[in-house]
């Protein structure tokens, strides 16, 4: 089967005007012009543009019940409060994360999305909708350890770390859920577990810009917002840096972790990520509705960091298309 296209961007190399596709058998056999192609049936889709799939660096398929429901607002902690409200209203069954799974997954694809590095605080369901996809990727198992639920670390841990739905197309990762939800300890267990068995990392890091505080001081509207939940208690520690420099402590920051956000950073922390190889994901649509500050992109471009693009979950942006993304992008950069 031949695919015609007016362009094609191929994995590696220049950009083909007037170039083709060749399938065989459900896989890519030749890319080039399409005067050197041949062999029916041929498909020609005109004046568009044959590209590989997208990768969504980030994103959060199981939150996709909530589109339309929480709005992010310039007050990042209110969200985060209405968010869990809403899942805590929510009947977390197999059945409704099943749906949500598939609603997200087919958006994704629709938009041209083949890859997602997915966060997952029910990995037990949603990788059952994962490995059952033609969806590639990586589902990172969210763990959170703080205060009066540091107990649950190695139940948790070890949900998040089960192998029961990887695939080919499916890795298994961890996600320390970010800086004001799992302790320095837990970090230290969620670094040395990845290592252990060669699992990558994901981590909320520097979101929102009371992260700093609370991990520097132990205080703030992070602070107040643990305690709404009942989680808070006085033994939580205060490490005295930035959220950045404690995953550097900790183990977390190494070439096989993505850091999501990153949108309060110094430039020591770009410094710190470009040394360690980890990669960020920034998020722009979820990162402009926050009203949060410009964000670093291209100072962390400069200092060799990788830097990849998602979209975080439909409880912040509109879609879960890349290429929407990438426009946003366009338009104002």
């Amino acid at each position: 089967m031949i695919l015609e296209a007016k362009y094609i961007i191929p994995v590696d190399g220049e950009v083909i005007e007037n170039g083709a596709v060749a399938v065989e058998d459900g896989r890519i056999a030749a890319v080039g012009p399409a005067r050197e192609m041949s062999g029916p049936p041929v498909t020609d889709f005109g004046d568009a543009v044959i590209c590989p799939g997208f990768v969504n660096a980030h994103t959060h398929l199981e939150l996709t019940a909530f589109a339309g429901h929480v709005q992010p607002c310039p007050d990042f902690v209110d969200w985060l409060r209405r968010l869990m409200a809403a899942r805590s209203a929510a009947s977390d069954s197999r059945v409704q994360v099943h749906q949500a799974m598939r609603t997200g997954l087919m958006s994704s694809i629709r938009a041209g999305v083949t890859t997602v590095g997915d966060i997952t605080a029910s990995p037990q369901w949603t990788r059952e909708a994962l490995s059952t996809s033609q969806m590639h990727g990586v589902s990172f198992g969210e763990v959170i350890a703080i205060g009066s639920r540091r107990h649950l670390l190695s139940e948790r841990l070890e949900a998040a770390t089960a192998t029961h739905g990887q695939t080919e197309r499916l890795l298994i990762g961890v996600s320390p859920h970010a800086a004001y939800t799992v302790e320095p300890d837990a970090m230290r267990a969620c670094a040395e577990t990845a290592r252990t068995h060669g699992l990558p990392l994901c981590i909320h890091l520097a979101e929102s810009p009371h992260e700093d505080r609370f991990t520097r001081s132990g205080d703030g509207p992070l602070a107040d917002y643990l305690r709404n939940l009942g989680v808070w208690d006085a033994s939580i520690p205060a490490s005295g840096c930035g959220p950045v420099e404690l995953a550097e402590r900790t183990g977390l920051l190494r070439p096989r972790t993505v850091i999501a956000h990153a949108n309060y950073v110094t430039d020591t922390d770009i410094g710190l990520i470009a040394k360690s190889g980890a990669s960020v994901a920034y998020c722009p649509r979820t990162h402009h509705a926050f009203g949060h500050s410009p964000h670093r992109f291209r100072d962390m471009l400069a200092a060799g960091v990788n830097v990849c693009i998602g979209t975080d979950s439909r409880a912040s942006n509109p879609s879960l298309s890349i290429l929407d993304e990438l426009r946003f992008l366009r338009e104002r950069h």
